[in-house]
């Protein structure tokens, strides 16, 4: 009997010890209940995003568009800039660029030296045709004759890509400039020769047309030279240049182009941009001007032109945007990338010294993929959503492409030198590691105020 019941006390002990082994693992390991599930929803909130949106060519950024605008844009004479040689008017520049600044907004510009909108006779500066520059006199409809430089001018040339060094030593870089015309060739900078009115006009451009290899030494190189860390973009001129266009897309210039809707649905070259660099939209005139069913007939026509060369940036046509805020804030977030946190999946515990996994779905639902650069990372906040540690994932945020999910894990280790408690777990996506904040919005709920997308709670454990 004795043995008997030795034995039970014996299976008692063991179901015992299993029991409490079970009860154990249940508190201590990921179970089913442990993983946490989070479904985002979709937000329609117009988004500002770096490397993306509406251009303000100076007057809808005090003309109630200022949500929809992300970036400024202004072409100057160069003549403002440089009157005299060497004479560096900078702060010309600066105050465009402070005054978008202080609006969170970037800037982005060209120096022509052919302007035949303006009433003045130098655009190029007096003392570039004092060194004997070969000169021909275009008449503007005020009656004023404005000096034209003969394109192949080697004394010109130098002296125009002295300024253009002198621009990059000073602009290169700069974290407030979305991207820089290459304007120093033809009438608006627009690389053509038409619309300037010069007596024997065919023998003018027959003189002064230039190859395509000539225009890609002399006038877009020294731009490559100046502003090896700045967007550079060609304004399409001639399709003798298309070769060029290309050749240069592919080493890092992209292109804009005049006359959306009107001339072009940007199929000749823009569509060649696609998944290298962005590309930018720009009208020839106010749409009223020349559209008879002016919303209709625009919009059908721009909504075109999008679907084909897949556009970064749109420029922001005033009489447009009243008429149609509804179809520019669609725009605003459909142009380039738009970026959708989906779904998230992570473990409610986790021991602070083990790998754990996350799980997360991101939707493009923009046009494009993103060229800017793109970090992500997750974030582990404290209960007052101040960040306590942030984590780099290995996710590309560039290989995301349009109307694509992606289904990504990432592995995070949160370390020894934090300590256990609950904190909330975020997804941010920075330009920068060394930012204060993340950088890009995302079109799910869930943003905090420093633009952080929480996925919830979770308990660190020794």
């Amino acid at each position: 009997m004795e043995t008997k019941k030795k034995k039970v006390i014996t299976v008692f002990s063991i179901l015992l010890i299993v029991l409490i082994s079970a009860i154990a693992l249940i508190f201590l390991l990921p179970t089913k209940s442990d993983l946490i599930t989070k479904n985002f929803a979709d937000t329609n909130q117009v988004l500002l995003n770096p490397g993306k949106g509406f251009v303000d060519y100076g007057t809808m950024i005090y003309n109630g568009a200022e949500d929809y605008v992300s970036i400024g844009y202004h072409r100057f004479n160069w003549v403002k800039i440089e009157p005299i040689e060497g004479d560096y008017h900078f702060d010309e520049i600066d105050k465009k660029i402070n005054a978008y600044k202080k609006l969170n907004k970037k800037f982005a510009f060209g120096i022509m030296c052919v302007n035949t909108s303006a009433n003045l006779e130098y655009v190029t500066p007096k003392y570039v045709f004092d060194k004997g520059v070969k000169s021909y006199d275009a008449k503007l409809e005020s009656g004023v004759l404005q000096k034209v430089p003969s394109w192949k001018n080697q004394i010109f040339l130098d002296c125009v890509n002295k300024f253009v060094k002198a621009l990059g030593e000073k602009y290169n870089g700069n974290e407030n400039i979305a991207f820089i015309d290459i304007l120093s060739y033809g009438n608006w900078g627009e690389q053509h020769l038409f619309h300037i009115d010069v007596e024997n006009e065919l023998d003018y451009m027959k003189k002064e047309k230039i190859s395509a290899e000539f225009f890609k030494e002399n006038y877009v190189k020294p731009y490559m030279e100046a502003f090896p860390d700045t967007l550079l973009i060609n304004p399409w001129g001639e399709k003798d240049f298309n070769d060029v266009y290309e050749q240069l897309i592919d080493e890092g210039v992209s292109l804009r182009r005049d006359g959306i809707v009107k001339y072009t649905n940007g199929l000749d070259m823009l569509a060649k941009c696609y998944g290298k660099l962005p590309v930018v939209f720009e009208y020839a005139g106010n749409y009223i001007d020349y559209i008879p069913d002016r919303e209709n007939e625009f919009n059908k026509k721009l909504q075109e032109a999008i679907d084909i060369a897949k556009p970064s940036y749109i420029e922001l046509d005033e009489d447009w945007f009243k008429n149609n805020k509804e179809y520019c804030a669609y725009l605003a977030n459909k142009m380039g990338y738009y970026f959708r946190l989906k779904q998230a999946q992570y473990y409610a515990n986790v021991k602070r010294t083990e790998t754990t996994n996350i799980n997360l779905t991101f939707a493009n639902d923009g046009i494009a993929p993103i060229y800017e650069k793109c970090l992500v990372y997750v974030g582990l906040l404290d209960k007052n959503g101040t960040l306590v540690k942030k984590y780099l994932t290995d996710l590309n945020p560039q290989t995301w492409l349009p109307d694509t999910q992606v289904n990504q894990s990432v592995k995070v280790n949160f370390g020894e030198e934090i300590l256990t408690g609950e904190y909330t777990l975020a997804i941010g996506l920075y330009v920068n590691e060394n930012d204060e904040n993340p950088t890009y919005l995302l079109g799910s709920e869930g943003e905090t105020e420093n633009n952080w997308y929480v996925l919830g709670n979770v308990n660190l454990v020794e």
